[in-house]
C-alpha cells in the first residue's frame, strides 16, 4: 500500500477539483458517484470559515492538511494576521504556492510541506484548523497532534465511527482507491485520547462532527 504522501500526491489535484465541483467531467467512473456523496464536504467548508471567522481577525490561522489551500484562501476575508498551510504531499504545497503567487497573496499566505506526524514542533499559530486532516491520524497520532497544540485554539472536522449509509460507503471508497489511514474514532474515544486538561467540546451540524474550543464551552456536545 502506498503512504500517506504518496497517495496525495498522486490524488489531491483531482480529490480538490471533484470535491469542491470545479471538475467532474473527465475524473474515472468511482470518483463520479463518490461525488455523489461529498456534499458535507463543502458544508464543512462554510462551517470552519463561519466558527474559525469568528476568532481569526489579528490570529495567525495554521491549517493542517491544507491539501491545495482552499481553506486558507477562503478565511482571509477575516482579516487574519497571516495564514499558514502546511501539508504532507510535495504536489499539493506546489500547487497551493502557484495559487497564492497568481492572487498575490504570498505576503498573506505561507505554504509548508511537512509532516505533522513526525514534526517536534508547530510553526507559532494561534488557531490550528484541520478538515478531513484527523481522519488519517491513528490514536498515537492524535495524542502527539494535541500534546503538540498545546493550549491554543483549535478546530477539526471528525468523521464520527457509527453505523451508517456514509460511512460503509466511504470504507468501500477507501478500500477501492487503497486509501491509506482513514481512521473513525467515536465521541468517548475522542474523549479517551485528547488530554484531560483541554477543555474541548463537540459541535454538530447537519449531522456533520467538529472538535472544537473555540467557544470555551464546557465539555459535551452544543448543536448549531
Amino acid at each position: 500500500m502506498k503512504t500517506q504522501k504518496e497517495y496525495w500526491d498522486q490524488k489531491i489535484k483531482e480529490w480538490t477539483d471533484v470535491s469542491y465541483g470545479k471538475k467532474t467531467k473527465s475524473v474515472d467512473l468511482i470518483e463520479k458517484i463518490a461525488n455523489l456523496f461529498r456534499g458535507p464536504i463543502i458544508k464543512r467548508m462554510d462551517v470552519a470559515l463561519k466558527m474559525v471567522g469568528l476568532k481569526a481577525k489579528g490570529r495567525v490561522i495554521l491549517d493542517l492538511g491544507c491539501g491545495l489551500g482552499d481553506f486558507c484562501f477562503a478565511i482571509l476575508r477575516y482579516q487574519p494576521k497571516k495564514v499558514i498551510g502546511l501539508d504532507i504531499s510535495k504536489m499539493a504545497i506546489r500547487e497551493a504556492k502557484r495559487r497564492a503567487e497568481k492572487r498575490k497573496l504570498e505576503g498573506e499566505v505561507e505554504f509548508i510541506e511537512n509532516d505533522v506526524v513526525k514534526m517536534r514542533k508547530l510553526p507559532k499559530f494561534d488557531i490550528a484548523v484541520g478538515l478531513g486532516f484527523i481522519d488519517y491520524l491513528n490514536k498515537e497520532e492524535l495524542r502527539r497532534l494535541f500534546r503538540l497544540l498545546s493550549s491554543h485554539y483549535f478546530f477539526f472536522s471528525i468523521f464520527e465511527k457509527k453505523l451508517s449509509l456514509l460511512n460503509l460507503l466511504h470504507l468501500v471508497y477507501s478500500k477501492i482507491q487503497k486509501c491509506p489511514g482513514a481512521y473513525k474514532y467515536t465521541k468517548e474515544e475522542i474523549r479517551q485520547i485528547i488530554p484531560k486538561d483541554f477543555n474541548f467540546y463537540f459541535l454538530e451540524k447537519d449531522k456533520m462532527l467538529f472538535i472544537t474550543n473555540l467557544l470555551r464551552k464546557e465539555p459535551g456536545v452544543l448543536q448549531l
